[in-house]
C-alpha cells in the first residue's frame, strides 16, 4: 500500500497536469480574485488601536477595569495636557486661555482643569494648612498699608518708593520677606540689562511653595471625540489640540505644553506601528527579492516567486478583512511576517524544478515531478507552520490570536497559490537553466560532509550548548511595561516617564472602589499605612479640615483688608522722568543703608543689587528717550505684572463659604462619587514606578487590602501575566500538535523526535539570547518561540524527507532541498530583519528575536540533524 504522502503528491501532480492545460485562464482567474480581495480590503479592513482589546474581556482584571470605567467614565481615553510655566500666575493665565479655547473646540467632548475655576479661587485659602493660613494672614495684616499705597500708585515709582522706605526704616510693611524680594528685583534688573525676559511671582513670594496655590506645573484633562471607523481615531482631535497649544505657546512665551495620556500614547504607538509595519513590509519585499535573486540566480524564478507571494498577500488581506475586519497593534505586523514565510514553499518547488531540469528531464515532466515530490513535505510544513500560529487561537491573548488566525490561514493560502498558480507561471515563463556545474557549489567538499564525518563531536556540542542554554534560560524575564515597547523619544512617552518619577503627579495610580462612605474612609486609612503608598485620596479629602477656625481667620483678615478694595488695579505706565527719579532715589537709599549698616541682614543682598541699579541707571542715561522708556516699561512689567493677579485671587478668597460634598464643583465630585453611590479611592505611589520592582511592590501591597484594585499598573502587570500564560499554553499546544502531526505523517517516532531535536535546541538558544542580549520577553516578542516551532520544523521536515529518500548526491547539504531550506529560511530572516530596525521597539524586538531564531534554526537543522541521523543509522547518510 502506498504511503499517504505519495498518494497525495501524485494527486496534486495530476491536478496540476489538468490545470496546466489552461495556464492563462488559471492565472487570470486568480488575478481577478486578488483584485476583488484588494477592493474588499480597502473597504472593510481597519485598525483597532485600543490596546485593551488585545486581551480577552473575560479576564478578571479586565472586568475590574470595566466596572471602574462604568462608574467613572470621565477620564477614560483622555488626553493629558501638561503645562509648565515660569510662574504660577503665568500658568494660571495659560490654563484660562487653554480652557476657553478647548471648550470651543468641536473635537473635544469635555474639559477638566484640576484645581481651577471659581470654586477654588473663592475657597482656595481653606485648603492651606492652618499654620500656613495664619502665617499668610499675619503677612497680609502687616502689609495692609503697602497694599493700600501700591493700589493707589501701582507703578515702578510706587514700588521703589515703598522699597526705599522699607530698607531705610527699622521695620517694613511688606507682605513678603525683604531679602527674597530684593534678590528677585536684582534678577529682574539683570534681565533688562541682558535683554532677556523675567517675571517676578508675587504669588510665590506671598503664599510660598504650597503646591495647590503656587504650582508652576498644571494639568488639563480633555475627553476627545474618537472615531474608531478611521485608521487613526485620535488624529483629528490631537491635531485640533496641538493647534491650540501651539498658539498658546506663542501668546505666553516661556510656557511649555506637552501632551500625554492614554489617547496620545496609543495614537503615537499606532502611528509608529503603522509606519514600522509599512517600512518593514517594503524593506522585506526588497530584501526577499535580493535574496531570491542571489539564491536562484534567475530573474524569472525570482519574479515567479514574488508573483505568487504578492497574490497570496492580497488574498490574505482579504481574508483578514472578511474574518476579523480589523488589524490590531500586533497583527498589523503579519504582512512583514507573510512576506518572509510565504515564499518558502515556492522556493522549494523552484529549487527542485531546476534540479530535475538540470538532470536533463523535459521541462513539463520536471515541473510536474517537482510538484509531486515537493507537495507532501511542503504541505506538512504548512500544517506545522500554521500550527505555531493557530496555537494562540484558544488563548486569551486576543491580539496574537487574531495574528495567529490571519497568519495561519495565510500559510495555507500561500501553499495553495504555490501548488496551483506557480506551476502555471513557470510553464508560461520557463526559466533559462543549463546543466549543473561543479562551480555551483559555494563551499569546499569538507563543508558539505562536516556534520556526517564529525557526527560525534557535533552530538557532544549539541548536548553542551543545549545544557548551557537551559542554564541561562532560567534567568529569562518578562518585561511587563508596555512603555518599553514605544519610542522613548516621543513627547508622550518622555512626558509620561517624567511624571512617573514624581509622587504627586504620577499617572500610574491605583483605584479602589467602595460602596459606602465608611468603607471608603476605612480603606483609604489602611492604604495610607502602606510603605509603597504616598497618599490615598477620596472625595472627603476635598473637604478642608478645621474649616471653622480657618473661616474665622479669613473673616478677621477681610475686616483688616477692608472690602472697599474689590479689585487690585493693573500697573500704569509712568513718565520716564518719574521712573528715573525713583531708581535714583532707590539707589541712594540702598547706598545709605550699606554705608550706615554694612553688617545688617540685608547687606549681603543689597551689595549686588546696588551694583545692578547703578549699571541700569548708567545704561538708561546712555539711551535715547524711546529706548529708555521701553527698558523702564520692561522692568515694570517684570516686577509688577503678576501682582494684580495675586492680589485679586487673595481678595476673592476673603469671602469663602463652608465646603461640603454638596458644594463641591460637579466636575470634581463626579470623579470621586459615582451616580450609583460608588466611591473612588485613588492610591498614589511613593516611589518611581519606572522601576519594575517598585511597580510590583505597589500593586502587591495595595491588592492585599483591595484585591480588585485597578488602573494602569494592574493592567500592565495582569496583562503580562495573561500573556505569559497564553505563551505557555500556545507553546504546549504547538509542540503537542506538531509532535502528533510528525508521528502521524512520518510513521516513525524516531524520525519525528529527530526532527524536533534541532528545533528544541533552537528554541532553548533563542530564549537564552534574550538574557545574553538583555532583550527580555515582552508583549510582542513572546510569541516568537511558538512561531519558531511552527516555522522551524519546516526545515527539519524537508531535510529528513531528503535524507530518507536519497537521489544521487553524496551529501544532503549539496542537494537542491538543502539549498531550498537555506534560501527559504534566509528570505524569511531577511524579511524579519527589516522589522528589527523599525522605530517601534516591540516590532523591532520581535524581528530581532525571530531573526536570531531562524539563523539558529538553519545552523541546527543543517548540522545537528544530519549528524544525529547518521549516528542513528550507523552509516554515512547519503543524499
Amino acid at each position: 500500500m502506498k504511503k499517504i504522502t505519495e498518494v497525495y503528491g501524485q494527486w496534486i501532480a495530476k491536478l496540476d497536469g489538468r490545470l496546466l492545460r489552461y495556464p492563462k485562464t488559471l492565472i487570470l482567474t486568480f488575478l481577478l480574485l486578488c483584485g476583488f480581495s484588494v477592493y474588499y480590503t480597502a473597504k472593510h479592513l481597519g485598525i483597532d488601536a485600543d490596546t485593551t482589546d488585545i486581551l480577552s474581556k473575560d479576564l478578571q482584571f479586565q472586568k475590574d477595569r470595566e466596572r471602574f470605567i462604568k462608574a467613572f467614565p470621565q477620564d477614560d481615553q483622555a488626553i493629558l495636557v501638561v503645562v509648565d510655566a515660569r510662574t504660577p500666575e503665568q500658568a494660571t493665565r495659560a490654563l484660562d486661555y487653554l480652557g476657553a479655547e478647548f471648550g470651543r473646540e468641536r473635537q473635544i467632548k469635555s474639559v477638566y482643569i484640576p484645581g481651577a475655576g471659581d470654586f477654588f479661587e473663592r475657597h482656595g485659602l481653606l485648603y492651606l494648612d492652618l499654620d500656613k493660613l495664619e502665617e499668610l494672614a499675619a503677612k497680609m495684616t502687616e502689609a495692609q498699608p503697602f497694599i493700600g499705597t501700591l493700589s493707589k500708585d501701582n507703578s515702578l515709582k510706587g514700588l521703589f518708593n515703598i522699597l526705599e522706605q522699607a530698607i531705610t526704616a527699622k521695620t517694613h510693611e511688606l507682605p513678603v520677606d525683604l531679602n527674597p524680594l530684593l534678590d528677585k528685583i536684582g534678577a529682574a534688573i539683570q534681565a533688562v540689562l541682558d535683554g532677556k525676559t523675567y517675571q517676578l511671582s508675587w504669588q510665590q513670594l506671598m503664599v510660598g511653595e504650597h503646591r495647590d496655590l503656587s504650582s508652576t506645573r498644571r494639568f488639563i484633562l480633555l475627553k476627545p471625540h474618537l472615531n474608531f471607523e478611521e485608521l487613526m481615531p485620535a488624529e483629528k482631535p490631537l491635531a485640533a489640540v496641538r493647534a491650540v497649544t501651539a498658539k498658546a505657546e506663542q501668546i505666553f512665551p516661556g510656557i511649555d505644553i506637552r501632551l500625554t495620556g492614554e489617547v496620545v500614547l496609543e495614537h503615537d504607538e499606532l502611528a509608529t506601528v503603522t509606519y514600522s509595519a509599512e517600512m518593514a513590509s517594503a524593506f522585506s519585499f526588497l530584501l526577499v527579492f535580493l535574496s531570491l535573486l542571489i539564491g536562484f540566480r534567475s530573474v524569472k524564478l525570482t519574479l515567479a516567486t514574488l508573483g505568487v507571494l504578492t497574490m497570496g498577500l492580497m488574498l490574505t488581506f482579504g481574508f483578514a478583512a472578511l474574518a476579523i475586519g480589523h488589524l490590531n497593534i500586533i497583527s498589523v505586523s503579519f504582512a512583514a511576517l507573510y512576506i518572509g514565510i510565504g515564499d518558502d514553499y515556492a522556493v522549494q518547488v523552484c529549487m527542485r524544478y531546476r534540479e530535475l531540469f538540470r538532470q536533463n528531464m523535459p521541462r513539463g515532466q520536471a515541473l510536474l515531478e517537482a510538484v509531486r515530490k515537493v507537495a507532501p513535505p511542503v504541505t506538512l510544513c504548512a500544517i506545522t507552520g500554521a500550527t505555531g500560529f493557530f496555537a494562540f487561537l484558544p488563548t486569551q491573548y486576543t491580539g496574537v490570536s487574531e495574528l495567529g488566525l490571519i497568519a495561519g490561514v495565510g500559510i495555507f493560502i500561500s501553499l495553495l497559490i504555490t501548488l496551483i498558480v506557480l506551476p502555471a507561471i513557470l510553464k508560461l515563463f520557463p526559466p533559462n537553466s543549463g546543466p549543473a556545474k561543479k562551480s555551483d557549489d559555494l563551499f569546499p567538499d569538507w563543508v558539505y560532509l562536516f556534520p556526517i564525518r564529525h557526527a560525534t563531536p557535533v552530538k557532544w556540542a549539541t548536548a553542551l550548548l543545549t545544557a548551557a542554554g537551559l542554564a541561562v534560560l532560567t534567568q529569562a524575564r518578562f518585561d511587563i511595561n508596555p512603555l518599553n515597547l514605544r519610542d522613548p523619544y516621543s513627547e508622550s512617552v518622555a512626558t509620561f516617564r517624567e511624571l512617573l518619577k514624581t509622587q504627586n503627579t504620577s499617572p500610574m495610580t491605583l483605584t479602589v472602589l467602595a460602596d459606602s462612605q465608611d468603607e471608603a474612609l476605612a480603606t483609604a486609612q489602611r492604604l495610607m499605612q502602606l510603605e509603597s503608598v504616598e497618599n490615598a485620596i477620596t472625595i472627603y479629602d476635598y473637604i478642608p479640615s478645621n474649616q471653622e477656625a480657618k473661616l474665622s481667620i479669613i473673616d478677621d483678615l477681610s475686616l483688616v483688608m477692608g472690602l472697599q478694595l474689590t479689585a487690585f488695579p493693573a500697573p500704569h505706565r509712568d513718565s520716564v522722568e518719574n521712573g528715573m527719579a525713583a531708581l535714583e532715589k532707590f539707589r541712594q537709599a540702598v547706598g545709605k543703608h550699606l554705608k550706615e549698616k554694612p553688617d545688617s541682614e540685608l547687606a549681603a543682598t543689597l551689595r549686588p543689587l546696588h551694583r545692578k541699579v547703578e549699571s541700569l541707571i548708567a545704561v538708561l542715561q546712555a539711551k535715547s528717550a524711546p529706548e529708555r522708556k521701553a527698558m523702564l516699561d520692561k522692568l515694570q512689567f517684570s516686577l509688577l505684572d503678576t501682582l494684580p493677579d495675586t492680589m485679586n485671587t487673595l481678595l476673592k478668597g476673603l469671602n469663602p463659604g463652608e465646603v461640603t460634598i454638596d458644594t463641591l464643583p460637579p466636575d470634581l465630585a463626579e470623579r470621586w462619587l459615582g451616580k450609583d453611590g460608588v466611591y473612588r479611592i485613588m492610591a498614589s505611589p511613593s516611589k518611581d514606578l519606572n522601576d519594575e520592582k517598585n511597580l510590583k511592590a505597589f500593586i502587591r501591597e495595595v491588592r492585599q487590602i483591595a484585591p480588585h484594585a485597578t488602573d494602569l499598573p494592574v493592567i500592565y502587570l495582569e496583562s503580562g501575566n495573561a500573556i505569559v500564560k497564553a505563551f505557555q499554553q500556545a507553546l504546549a499546544s504547538a509542540v503537542a500538535a506538531i509532535v502528533i502531526v510528525l508521528i502521524f505523517t512520518q510513521r516513525n517516532t524516531k524520525d519525528a523526535l529527530l526532527i524536533l531535536l534541532p528545533l528544541t535546541m533552537t528554541a532553548v538558544l533563542t530564549g537564552a539570547s534574550t538574557v545574553l542580549m538583555d532583550n527580555p520577553f515582552n508583549f510582542a516578542n513572546i510569541i516568537v518561540i511558538p512561531i519558531l516551532f511552527g516555522l522551524g520544523v519546516d526545515a527539519g521536515i524537508n531535510i529528513m524527507n531528503r535524507l530518507r529518500h536519497p537521489d544521487r548526491e553524496d551529501s544532503v547539504l549539496r542537494t537542491g532541498t538543502a539549498r531550498g531550506v537555506v534560501f527559504s529560511e534566509l528570505t524569511t530572516m531577511c524579511s524579519l530583519v527589516s522589522m528589527a530596525f523599525t522605530p517601534h521597539l516591540g516590532l523591532a524586538g520581535m524581528g530581532q528575536l525571530l531573526s536570531i531564531g531562524l539563523l539558529l534554526s538553519i545552523i541546527c537543522t543543517l548540522i545537528v540533524l544530519p549528524a544525529f541521523v547518521s549516528g542513528e543509522e550507523g552509516r554515512i547518510a547519503r543524499g
